[in-house]
């Protein structure tokens, strides 16, 4: 028998107290401030209904950087020496969007920032120019991005005038540009900032915090890079997310999407052991066998995925978690994981 030394209980007692550290997580809401920072695990009060009938909320972050929500969809203003710089224009928001930054600051918007080629995120940039009636502000993204709204045909956005790589410059702060973030999307791109001694990440539609995640992960492109993207957002250095829809995020809510997706993941794998695929061998349609056995897995992890995490959140649970599991299903078994 091998035997536990009293080293390796320490660590398994810290390990698990880390966990429950994690679990037990006391997120502070407050209202909206203009003025105020927002403390570490702070979060703006108000349910989802609340917040989408609002003009738009402001929150700041650091010195100089703010969240503002407007319409479920959260975006990143940078406030310069002389401008201000704006990181995703969503769709129907521009007006409202203009009004949010006239509350921060009179200075000139000077650049839109783009983090993939979702319409829905950047598709009001054309508007908010054509507001300003300005041909000064600079379209920033990378080439990924440019190149997928060209082959895509994405027309609502304004073009992309500056074309960003690892870093990105304005007036003297410096965003890191990530751009290994391809689960979401090939071109998805991540920024972090340094300000005022809080390090700011823009990561868009990985994590929604305060609830489930959107139908099949948000539509993921490819859920094994999207579940490992969600692992390297935690070996990073920040310490508040601007994410794509519903509240400031944390490494706490990373934490709930990574656990969520490897319970998915191991519950998947119970549902292979168990099922048996000659039971499905009726139809002379080879589509039956499969969907049939695709069936009974996805619904055995689908009631385990419920035991756990359906309590006090049916309504979302009930309309997006088997979509969840379906794509992970369809990805471990093209990969064979």
């Amino acid at each position: 028998m091998k035997m536990i030394n009293s080293s390796n209980i320490l660590l398994m007692a810290a390990v698990l107290l880390l966990s429950t550290n994690a679990l037990a997580t006391e997120f502070i809401y407050k209202p909206a401030s203009t003025t105020e920072i927002a403390v570490n695990l702070q979060k703006v009060e108000g349910g989802h209904l609340e917040r989408f009938k609002k003009p738009f909320e402001v929150q700041r972050l650091s010195k100089n950087i703010y969240w503002v929500s407007v319409a479920n969809y959260n975006l990143t203003v940078l406030v310069g020496e002389t401008g201000v710089l704006l990181i995703d224009a969503p769709i129907h928001t521009g007006k409202r969007v203009l009004k949010a930054i006239k509350v921060i600051t009179d200075k000139p918007l000077r650049a839109i920032v783009y983090s993939h080629a979702h319409a829905d995120h950047v598709g009001d940039s054309s508007v908010i120019l054509k507001e300003l009636g300005d041909k000064n502000i600079d379209i920033y993204a990378t080439d990924e991005v440019r190149d997928a709204l060209i082959s895509h045909n994405v027309t609502l956005p304004a073009p992309v005038t500056k074309i960003i790589s690892d870093k990105l410059v304005f007036e003297g702060h410096t965003f890191d540009v990530y751009k290994n973030f391809d689960g979401h999307t090939s071109d998805n791109t991540v920024f972090l900032i340094e300000d005022g001694g809080r390090k700011i990440l823009h990561a868009i539609d990985l994590i929604h915090p305060d609830q489930l995640e959107f139908r099949s992960f948000s539509n993921v492109e490819d859920a094994i890079a999207y579940k490992n993207d969600i692992d390297y957002l935690l070996l990073m250095d920040w310490d508040v997310m601007v994410t794509g829809h519903s509240n400031l995020g944390y490494k706490e809510d990373v934490k709930f999407v990574q656990e969520y997706i490897r319970d998915i993941q191991g519950y998947i794998h119970q549902g292979h052991s168990k099922a048996d695929f000659s039971v499905h061998l009726k139809s002379d349609t080879p589509f039956a066998w499969y969907a049939g056995y695709s069936d009974e897995v996805i619904d055995f992890a689908t009631n385990l995925l419920a035991e756990k995490y359906r309590e006090g959140r049916e309504e979302e649970f009930d309309i997006v978690a088997k979509s969840h599991v379906e794509v992970l299903f369809w990805a471990m078994l093209a990969r064979a994981l």
